[in-house]
């Protein structure tokens, strides 16, 4: 989750299930939501604006600024507000509407349901339609499994035709389950047109039936497909004559103005006349959970949450495993279904609490039994939750009207004791050790993702240890550093700084949780498990400690969340491998995943028994688990699997590249291309080919290896790019690699001429040439992540790397070259180090990294202020000082001194805020 996120799901925690009166006097400064999630007061001020922007939260302009989470306040009032979300006083706005740029309305019913911007859009979107269409509007049918929520959606619809005023205030609602007198289908008819007197025996006056009492309003009619064929024809002849008889009339004599809305669970197709069906123009699908994204079924799971916590009036913290366990055990994808075991689940946790006081914890031992027993097959839920810590945490905190959740704060000793009494648990079910060995690996996995993935750095806290703790980490480090043979950065000492810090802290109150061994942690990050070895010497040497399995464990964890930091939030290309038999795909991706670590990569392993749409079937399952948007690379051993591509784009969405004929060797070479070369789909797809399929590889063996430099903005641009190239390559291998300058203009014979004499192995510049190798655009060059691309396709190859990378060499001689066009007076090859290095202490103490686009931006804003101080021409700041700019004005004054002293030039309070404003916006 990003830290905006983060700050709007603090600001909603905080307000929702507020009284209008508490809502319209509230609101959270960036002070106390800093202080709340543990971060600096400026990167919450400054993701608090940008939610304003996006129309996601609401200013108030007090002092100090306060804000509101709009979903929550617009459904707490049920009123649409006013755009821009900046107003002095919600108060002052609601008694004069008029002072908005809009009439404040009641809020779109529709806008309300969970889905309602993902997979109810297009729903959402036919019912507006079909309500709006003139005179009356459109008859409509929806399509659904039971307990999708189709009779929640008719009410929806309903709700919307009165808030767009299709529908008079007082319009009826009338529903009607057809299959409560399937079995008497005169009983039926009679309910549903009316009868007139002697119509049957017992028929002793006239009655009306349900579509007179939808007079000028909604007739919903449930289970429609139980509606015998005669009821079927009364009911079309009614949609097309707008006239209907009762029982016992002869003739059509009864009028009605009524829009129906039919509901089944059948293929209308099959189920209803043809007649019927071509009466009703709107079909609408209404999709089941298991159709749902995850993130749905989540917001799902907590709404009916949240209904248990308003019905009993207590606040609930359910575990992440317990939602997990629910939504895995829902088999018929039905929501009415969830709801029960919701209910249920509470009732129990309900029970077994009943004479405490405060938080009622819902645990897995408060699920049904047949949910526990699946529960207790392991691997699969285990899959689930790492899933779902996208969305949730640990503990999910849900709170009745008018209460709070309290305050999160990461505590790292209370994850031992949580495990502690997970293992009681467990072992009280009869789980054998093995299988507790697993829950607990992977819950201190799911721990360590969470706290290096979700929390603020806090570089400030290190501060607070003890300086012989303090050199011990610096000691950890420079050891870790050596075995490894990479540099880390200051997350490290952070991270394993605090871990140790509370380590000492909680002393011996946790003891080993299970005497497990190791085996498996060693087999698959070996280098890490001798470092977490070497930590364990360590403590013993220094402190006299011997560190149990556990904390080596947690340990080596540790390690491995630290070295794939900075690559979590880059999206990959998926790879699915499908093979024939018991286990050749698993086996072709354990050796891949065993050779080249972590790879967005599975197995999917064929039966020769499985029929073709199984077979699709499965494929369609992993595909939506591969894809993270870039597209899924198929790898398979037939060709008949191949021609499944079209059908699977069209059903799933995401983009498919297949390759037949599979081998081992294939597969690493796809999982080392997308690990570590920065390819899209496509590249990865034609790279393969060509160098499995015999296009290049034997004839490249003996050529000089090139990387091609494109430009189409002139011969100028091109040798630039060009220079940097050859800089990286110098930079980072004594191989021999030739740059060659390439207009775009005929690029294509350019390229057929030069793959005669050289051994392409990527591209950069301003146009794709589609070589199959690694292209990288000149604007990710120059903002840096093209840099790393480079530098990681040069290793790639196995050259030789020659020392470290010049991290600021790109950024040097942008800054350099502009300033060059520009200053008369000040030198550009002295003053560029100068503020690089001021600017590099900017962002340390701001805890933030800027892209190279961002630091040029200040960089060049700042030289030309210091210009304009040499020609007595300052700048003057005429804007409004915003709290903002105002706080961060103080660290760039600050910063910044020693370069006035340096140059013997002082900078003007105007000139500093500007440079304030510059930094505050590309943050």
């Amino acid at each position: 989750m990003k830290r905006i996120d983060k700050v709007e799901q603090a600001l909603q925690q905080i307000w929702q299930n507020k009284s209008q009166e508490v809502l319209l006097n509230g609101g959270s400064s960036a002070r106390e939501i800093a202080d709340q999630l543990m971060i600096t007061r400026s990167n919450a001020s400054g993701d608090l604006n940008l939610l304003v922007r996006e129309e996601r939260v609401i200013k108030i302009k007090q002092y100090p600024v306060r804000y509101l989470p709009l979903m929550v306040v617009e459904k707490t009032l049920e009123m649409t507000l006013p755009r821009p979300l900046v107003y002095k006083s919600l108060t002052d706005l609601l008694s004069s509407p008029e002072q908005g740029n809009g009439v404040i309305k009641p809020i779109d019913p529709l806008t309300d349901i969970i889905g309602s911007q993902q997979s109810l859009k297009n729903a959402i979107f036919q019912a507006k339609a079909a309500v709006h269409y003139p005179p009356f509007g459109l008859h409509m049918l929806l399509l659904g499994r039971t307990g999708s929520g189709k009779t929640f959606f008719v009410q929806k619809i309903y709700d919307y035709a009165l808030y767009a005023h299709r529908l008079k205030p007082d319009a009826p609602f009338i529903s009607f389950n057809c299959a409560e007198y399937a079995n008497n289908p005169q009983l039926l008819l009679s309910q549903l047109f009316g009868y007139k007197k002697g119509a049957f025996t017992g028929a002793d006056q006239d009655q009306a039936g349900l579509v007179d009492q939808a007079q000028n309003g909604i007739l919903f009619l449930d289970e429609v497909h139980r509606l015998p064929p005669e009821g079927q024809e009364m009911l079309f002849y009614l949609i097309d004559h707008g006239v209907f008889n009762r029982l016992g009339e002869s003739s059509f004599q009864n009028h009605a103005e009524v829009l129906i809305i039919c509901a089944t669970t059948e293929d209308p197709e099959s189920s209803l006349l043809n007649t019927f069906v071509r009466r009703i123009p709107m079909v609408i699908k209404i999709p089941s959970l298991d159709q749902r994204s995850l993130s749905e079924q989540v917001d799902l799971t907590k709404f009916l949450f949240c209904d248990e916590a308003d019905r009993i009036q207590r606040p609930l913290k359910v575990d992440i495993e317990v939602i997990n366990a629910l939504l895995q055990s829902v088999e018929t994808s039905n929501v009415g279904q969830l709801r029960s075991l919701i209910q249920l689940t509470c009732a129990h946790t309900f029970l077994n609490n009943m004479n405490d006081d405060g938080y009622l914890h819902v645990k897995m031992r408060d699920l049904p039994q047949n949910v526990q027993l699946k529960w207790g097959s392991g691997t699969e839920m285990m899959a689930g939750t790492k899933k779902l810590t996208d969305y949730l945490d640990m503990v999910t905190v849900i709170t009745p009207q008018e209460q709070m959740a309290p305050k999160k704060q990461f505590n790292d000793a209370n994850i031992y004791r949580l495990i502690s009494n997970k293992v009681s648990e467990l072992r009280q079910e009869d789980i054998s050790d093995s299988e507790i060995n697993q829950y607990i690996m992977t819950d201190l996995h799911l721990h360590i993702r969470n706290f290096v993935t979700k929390s603020e750095v806090d570089y400030s806290l290190l501060n607070f240890m003890e300086p012989k703790v303090l050199a011990f980490i610096k000691k950890l480090r420079k050891y870790a550093e050596k075995q490894l043979r990479r540099t880390f950065d200051r997350r490290f000492d952070y991270y394993v700084g605090m871990h140790v810090d509370a380590f000492f802290k909680r002393k011996s109150d946790v003891e080993t949780i299970i005497p497990g061994d190791l085996d498996v942690l060693e087999r698959e990050n070996q280098k890490e498990f001798q470092v977490a070895i070497g930590f364990k010497q360590l403590f013993s040497e220094e402190f006299g400690i011997n560190l149990s399995e556990i904390e080596v464990a947690y340990l080596i964890m540790l390690l491995l969340s630290i070295e794939s930091l900075s690559d979590r939030s880059k999206k990959k290309v998926g790879v699915l491998v499908v093979a024939h038999g018991d286990s050749t795909a698993t086996s072709m991706v354990s050796v891949a995943k065993e050779l080249l670590g972590v790879v967005p990569m599975l197995p999917l392993n064929m039966p020769l028994t499985v029929s073709p749409e199984e077979i699709y079937e499965r494929i369609a399952q992993k595909l939506a688990v591969l894809d993270e948007g870039l597209g899924v690379l198929m790898l398979v051993d037939m060709g008949s699997l191949a021609m499944l591509d079209e059908r699977l784009i069209e059903s799933t969405g995401i983009k498919i590249k297949t390759i037949s004929n599979v081998t081992t060797s294939m597969v690493l070479d796809a999982a080392r291309k997308i690990n570590y070369m920065n390819v899209g789909l496509n590249e990865v797809y034609e790279s393969i080919l060509n160098d499995f399929q015999g296009l290049a590889q034997a004839t490249n063996a003996d050529k000089p290896k090139a990387i091609l430099s494109i430009c189409t903005t002139g011969a100028g641009t091109a040798e630039k790019i060009a220079g940097m190239i050859n800089h990286l390559i110098i930079e980072t291998t004594d191989e021999y690699i030739k740059v060659l300058q390439i207009p775009s203009l005929k690029m294509a014979q350019h390229v057929r001429d030069l793959k005669q004499h050289f051994n392409i192995i990527g591209s950069v510049g301003t146009k794709d040439p589609r070589l199959g190798v690694p292209f990288i655009p000149l604007e990710d060059l120059i903002d840096g992540t093209g840099e790393n691309a480079l530098r990681s396709l040069i290793a790639s190859r196995q050259f030789k790397i020659k020392r470290q990378p010049d991290k600021h060499y790109m950024v040097r001689e942008l800054t350099e070259d502009t300033l060059k066009q520009y200053l008369l007076y000040l030198n550009p090859t002295v003053i560029t180090p100068v503020l690089i290095d001021w600017l590099d202490t900017v962002q340390t103490a701001m805890k933030i990294t800027l892209s190279n686009t961002a630091q040029l931006k200040v960089l060049v804003h700042t030289a030309f202020a210091f210009e304009r101080v040499l020609k007595n021409e300052p700048l003057h700041y005429t804007d409004t000082l915003s709290e903002e700019i105002d706080t961060l004005s103080e660290l760039i004054i600050k910063t910044i001194k020693p370069i006035e002293r340096q140059l013997n030039l002082e900078l003007c309070q105007d000139e500093l805020l500007f440079i304030t404003e510059a930094i505050n916006d590309v943050c």
